[in-house]
């Protein structure tokens, strides 16, 4: 795990209160209509299959901010900027309880433990959490041509931009971009393998 997010938990367990917000407003669903993020999906699904969208769009500087990232440890950072105070979503807010294997993510009156190991896994268990926790208003996704990257990249939109996306251009095309997330590492491992092993197999143009 990446030395920014071992400091992002020991801030949170040093800190004499954990971060607090506002209680969250409920989500006006059909309000989030066409996010920054739909933009995103829709540019990578508009790249021909044979382009690479690693190359062709996710490690251009300027699309950096579109995704949450492994690599960082600010996916729920990331996640709050791109969605929170937008359309009455709420805030995620990240504490530590009593010690630093009590890490939580809650929104809106709901709250889940991320199971951390403080090992170099504990980032994706923060996105499979996060992912868990706010499915009423974005659901995650793993955008699978990072598969090689040691910072792996995801893509969040409102569950109907998700469906307006495949029915624009079909589920089996979103599905060659994006890999809905099982909810537990266990599942996630064996699902990015097949994933990875389909990506890798694929007769891209490597050059951007």
């Amino acid at each position: 795990m990446k030395r920014r997010f071992f400091l992002f938990l020991s801030a949170l367990f040093f800190k004499e209160n954990t971060i607090a917000a506002p209680r969250p407003r409920a989500a006006n669903r059909t309000a989030l209509a066409r996010s920054a993020s739909w933009r995103t999906a829709r540019a990578m699904l508009a790249l021909s299959p044979r382009q690479d969208s690693w190359a062709h769009y996710m490690v251009k500087e300027a699309h950096e901010r579109e995704f949450l990232w492994t690599g960082d440890g600010e996916a729920v950072e990331r996640w709050n900027e791109l969605f929170a105070g937008k359309h009455d979503v709420g805030t995620v807010n990240a504490t530590v309880e009593g010690s630093k294997e009590n890490f939580f993510l809650a929104y809106d009156g709901s709250k889940l433990q991320a199971p951390v190991r403080h090992d170099r896994d504990d980032e994706l268990v923060v996105v499979l959490t996060l992912n868990r926790l706010v499915k009423g208003v974005t659901e995650i996704r793993f955008c699978v041509d990072s598969y090689h990257s040691s910072d792996l990249a995801f893509l969040a939109l409102p569950p109907a931009e998700w469906a307006a996306l495949e029915a624009e251009s079909g589920a089996p095309a979103v599905a060659y971009r994006f890999m809905r997330l099982p909810d537990t590492m266990a599942a996630f491992w064996p699902r990015l393998q097949r994933t990875s092993d389909e990506v890798h197999a694929r007769s891209y143009h490597r050059t951007a």
